[in-house]
């Protein structure tokens, strides 16, 4: 049975990785059986990342490519039936989700204080008392590293909350009245769209991207179709 890595439930979620809680739904939505390893150790993932899977004697990390192997494998009754204008506008939003909004999020949980008062306890809380006070400032400068080498960490609060809230409105604007992103049936990319609509809506962290989503009737109706199917231990939102 294919062995599925992630970091494990956080806030009541299934995940506090966007990446992790993607790959799950996709699993679901292919009706792949899976058995879950919680084990946040990413000096074990090929990659150095989780979420990432071992299957018939290989190691497989990126949600992305694991995805891409697990369709050759098995056949892609998720995405088998989309055209090719559809899988590109799939493969767009999909980039939107890892390379833009991805990176609003991280910002708004691991350097906003209102983010970090959460994350610390919910991610650190279970580590030895020493560990609690070296890990979490050594991760945490790690990334905000990385911010400011992709760009993001340059930006004003109001220059970041305006991307993302431009991300939102595309989204918004994509779906439509549309049941789902490409029709009357979930495709790879709500698997996406969901796992972050869930790391934003779900962890109790204020921020303005997440009020902006609260205001935005057709995605929270998306979001509590979306968990009703897959994951309807999540509450409904409360702004």
């Amino acid at each position: 049975m294919l062995e599925f890595y992630q970091f494990g439930p956080a806030w009541g979620l299934p995940d506090a990785s966007p990446f992790c809680v993607k790959l799950e739904l996709w699993l679901k939505m292919a009706g792949i059986e899976y058995r879950s390893v919680i084990d946040g150790d990413t000096r074990k993932a090929p990659k150095g990342k989780i979420p990432y899977i071992k299957l018939d004697g290989d190691t497989l990390g990126d949600s992305e490519f694991i995805i891409e192997h697990l369709k050759t494998k098995y056949g892609d009754s998720v995405d088998g039936d989309l055209s090719a204008e559809q899988q590109a506008l799939s493969h767009l939003i999909t980039r939107m989700m890892h390379d833009s909004l991805y990176w609003v999020l991280l910002h708004c949980r691991w350097v906003d204080a209102s983010g970090w008062q959460e994350v610390r306890p919910a991610l650190f809380g279970s580590l030895p008392k020493p560990l609690q006070m070296i890990v979490p400032p050594l991760i945490r400068r790690s990334l905000i590293k990385s911010m400011h080498g992709q760009g993001i960490g340059r930006h004003s609060g109001d220059e970041r909350m305006q991307l993302g809230r431009k991300d939102i409105d595309t989204l918004d604007t994509l779906l439509g009245d549309q049941t789902y992103f490409l029709g009357d049936e979930p495709h790879a990319v709500d698997a996406t769209v969901q796992a972050f609509l869930i790391c934003f809506i779900g962890p109790p962290i204020d921020n303005p991207v997440k009020q902006y989503l609260l205001n935005k009737p057709r995605l929270l109706a998306y979001y509590q179709r979306m968990n009703g199917r897959y994951f309807p231990q999540i509450p409904a939102p409360t702004s």
